[in-house]
């Protein structure tokens, strides 16, 4: 994001701030329950996930020729390789017997099989097969997907002939998203949350900062404002930006000595489950899956620092930071969301309300429930 943009954003949540709200939408909307409980809805949600690009993490990971990392999107074990003429992904299951080919990320110039050593070259190429005589007509190697590099983000398509047109998926955010810069950022680490909640409720979550004073009291809390936000679409995706408390000394200073980036935090979301946050110092990546039952879901938890990780006490202060997010999220968002969705589950109550300070959650429903519509 330039700097004019983010001191527009500034401007705007100094004013929210002074007026004690957040850009609102039109109406109050409510959600049926069975959203998040309905086993037909997880079906047809899942499928939304396999035809659409889908990030895999970041392009550093990927960092010199000959490198692979290995990810799993939705279900499916992926294998991403940078190759000279860009990178590749394939799913990350043998021919012969369905084991994954490699763990792991690394560089390499073939994937042996830890099951019966069939190999492959990182172009997904099945090089070696053991008693060759037993298999007169083997494959020619593992299932390649669409792949791509862009916007600093590693993307794949999960079906083989999918369409992946990233930049026209992103709708008008392929330039804001690039400008930050976090492809060339280094990756800190990757948890996984396999959490009891349907996988919407998961990114509720991430879409209002209306909870932050009592959910996050003591942690968030204190340092961010609850309740004030600004947000704006593109597409089917979103941004949503909250200020700090320390915004509020920006009100008596010139904005052309303001350092926008000291006093928000910027998060997008991007259809259909992955949240992006970004700060000065770090860029925290969320991919949200579907689980095979209507209250699981998975969510693979990234985060990347601009500074010199090879400096011991930089990584230190990056994995601390890191760790502090990631606590935050499992131990306060996720076991909260955890208990409604037993809530949801019981069938008690049919609806969950949606309020005009809450837009963010309200476009991403309709987004999907719009793309749901669009399939059928």
């Amino acid at each position: 994001m330039d700097n004019a943009a983010l001191l527009d954003l500034t401007r705007r949540l100094l004013k929210l701030t002074a007026g004690k709200t957040a850009d609102l939408a039109p109406a109050m909307t409510c959600q049926p329950a069975t959203a998040y409980t309905d086993p037909a809805r997880l079906a047809a949600d899942r499928a939304l996930f396999r035809w659409t690009p889908q990030i895999a993490g970041y392009a550093r990971e990927l960092a010199e020729p000959g490198s692979y990392v290995t990810k799993t999107v939705l279900d499916t074990p992926v294998v991403l390789t940078r190759q000279g003429d860009g990178i590749a992904a394939f799913r990350n299951v043998c021919a012969h017997r369905q084991a994954r080919v490699v763990e792991g990320c690394g560089v390499a110039s073939r994937f042996s099989c830890p099951y019966h050593a069939w190999t492959y070259d990182t172009t997904g190429r099945l090089r070696h097969v053991p008693m060759r005589d037993g298999f007169p007509d083997p494959p020619e190697g593992l299932t390649r997907l669409p792949a791509a590099e862009h916007a600093g983000f590693l993307w794949v398509g999960l079906e083989p002939d999918a369409e992946l047109d990233v930049e026209g998926h992103l709708a008008g955010l392929s330039a804001e998203l690039t400008s930050w810069g976090i492809g060339a950022w280094g990756p800190v680490g990757e948890r996984v949350l396999d959490a009891g909640i349907n996988w919407k409720l998961a990114i509720d979550t991430f879409a209002e900062n209306y909870h932050f004073a009592t959910v996050h009291r003591d942690t968030f809390a204190t340092f961010s404002l609850s309740g004030i936000a600004a947000f704006d679409t593109f597409g089917p995706h979103a941004r949503l930006a909250f200020p700090l408390k320390s915004i509020a000394g920006l009100a008596d200073v010139p904005d052309s000595e303001w350092d926008p980036l000291q006093h928000l935090v910027v998060i997008y979301h991007l259809h259909p489950g992955t949240v992006i946050s970004v700060t000065p110092n770090n860029g925290e990546l969320f991919r949200v899956y579907p689980g095979t039952v209507p209250g699981r879901s998975v969510t693979y938890h990234q985060n990347a620092s601009p500074w010199d990780l090879s400096d011991s006490a930089v990584r230190a202060g990056a994995e601390e930071v890191f760790e502090y997010a990631h606590k935050t999220v499992r131990d306060e968002d996720y076991v909260l969301a955890e208990r409604l969705q037993r809530n949801l589950d019981s069938g008690a109550e049919p609806l969950l309300r949606f309020g005009r300070n809450e837009p963010c959650l309200q476009h991403r429903h309709a987004c999907w429930q719009e793309a749901l519509s669009a399939a059928r």
